[in-house]
């Protein structure tokens, strides 16, 4: 094989091996396989989602061991889609659905969040390890399980969040939680290309 081929080779199992990791760390998560999901990500990860805020992989799964157990159990479905690599740094930018059946005021509603996924990556004696997770917010929706019951939202309320994950921030409202309303999101296009700026340069080693 040529040294063009096995670059190309090269190039598509790492590919293949940093989208089964994105994929890996979210089901395991979903599933409360804790040890597997621990093992997807560099011991000093920073981790910035709705919720969390902070560094260190270890830390970040107890964290989430925790706050499945007092808010339930969403669900992701993630679907990787671009990686770029540049010898043993990568990052990999994800499409991806948050889902969770909740009540609100007694009704029973569903809630989806359509977002994307980013991430650094690092690898480790061959292995690639998880080093960031961020939350990149699009939009989201809420409706009523039952078609006939009215959703019971304050819309003047609703109106002031952000429109990027409104819904989201306010059923973690409902349940007393207080989400940060300076995430990254679309609706925020200037903030949004900055930090894809600074992972380039990260990528190419700069920082």
């Amino acid at each position: 094989m040529s040294a063009i081929g096995e670059k190309r080779l090269q190039d598509h199992l790492d590919r293949e091996s940093l989208f089964d990791l994105v994929r890996r760390e979210r089901f395991a998560r979903d599933q409360r396989r804790f040890d597997v999901m621990a093992a997807c990500f560099r011991r000093d990860a920073y981790i910035r989602t709705s919720w969390y805020d902070g560094t260190g992989g270890d830390a970040y799964v107890a964290a989430s061991r925790k706050w499945m157990s007092n808010t339930g159990n969403s669900k992701h479905w993630v679907f990787p889609a671009f990686a770029q690599i540049r010898g043993d740094r990568a990052t990999v930018e994800s499409p991806a659905k948050i889902f969770n059946r909740a009540k609100l005021d007694g009704v029973e509603i569903d809630f989806e969040v359509f977002c994307r996924f980013f991430s650094r990556a690092v690898r480790e004696d061959g292995d690639w390890k998880l080093a960031s997770f961020h939350v990149l917010f699009e939009r989201d929706v809420m409706a009523p399980v039952f078609a006939g019951d009215s959703l019971p939202v304050d819309r003047a309320l609703l109106d002031s969040m952000r429109p990027s994950y409104k819904f989201l921030t306010y059923i973690q409202r409902s349940r007393g939680i207080a989400v940060n309303q300076e995430l990254l999101g679309d609706d925020r296009p200037d903030e949004l290309a900055a930090f894809h700026a600074g992972e380039e340069r990260w990528l190419a080693g700069e920082n």
